[in-house]
């Protein structure tokens, strides 16, 4: 596990962590998620990571069974959303955001991770758009990212998944998101190693915490 911290100077001092959590089962990540905000930090922290395969059901989700035991497993969590699916290939970013420290309202978080996201990616090469009746990124009528995100007590936690070079067969075996919709990997439409993707991202949403 790597980490990097940025510190920037504004009307008020903000300080940022990056934190390269490699492979990490999605319990053992949300759990760490949960303890770390439980200790209200002064700052934020966004950590970088990949989940072995899994389905995660969010709050809107009311028809799905948490199933420990099916491949992939399936787990009920707090997040917004419905069911989504995590794999090696996507590149998932978490939000431990003191949302007492950032330069929007608690309100525009997930419009803010979104633009910010779709801009990187557009200057990347790759059009996209953001749907607003489902949030994440979409490239020609396919998920390329979705978002589900929860506060609690002025911290964010959850984040954002986007598809680099994930198994295709098992998202689709799904609706992502609970929608008629495929998926599709950003390594369709453009070359580029997941370790420059992980730096574009890094900095556009350090860039998105700078305060004004």
């Amino acid at each position: 596990m790597a980490s990097s911290g940025i510190r920037s100077a504004g009307k008020n001092l903000m300080k940022l962590k990056f934190i390269d959590k490699g492979v990490i089962d999605y319990r053992d990540c949300l759990n760490e998620m949960l303890s770390l905000i439980k200790t209200s930090p002064e700052g934020h922290e966004i950590w970088y990571l990949e989940h072995p395969s899994v389905f995660t059901v969010g709050i809107s989700e009311k028809e799905i069974k948490e199933d420990p035991n099916s491949d992939p497993p399936i787990y009920k969590t707090d997040r917004g959303g419905k069911i989504t699916y995590h794999g090696i290939g996507q590149i998932v970013f978490y939000f431990m955001l003191n949302l007492k420290q950032t330069p929007f309202k608690p309100s525009e978080l997930t419009k803010k991770i979104l633009a910010s996201t779709s801009v990187a990616i557009e200057d990347l090469g790759v059009k996209n758009n953001i749907s607003e009746s489902d949030p994440g990124l979409y490239v020609n009528g396919e998920k390329l990212a979705s978002i589900g995100m929860r506060i609690k007590s002025n911290y964010s936690y959850h984040g954002l998944s986007l598809n680099h070079d994930v198994n295709l067969k098992e998202f689709n075996s799904i609706n992502p998101c609970g929608l008629d919709v495929k998926a599709c990997n950003l390594s369709k439409y453009i070359d580029i190693e997941q370790s420059r993707l992980v730096s574009v991202l890094k900095e556009t949403y350090q860039n998105m915490l700078k305060n004004k």
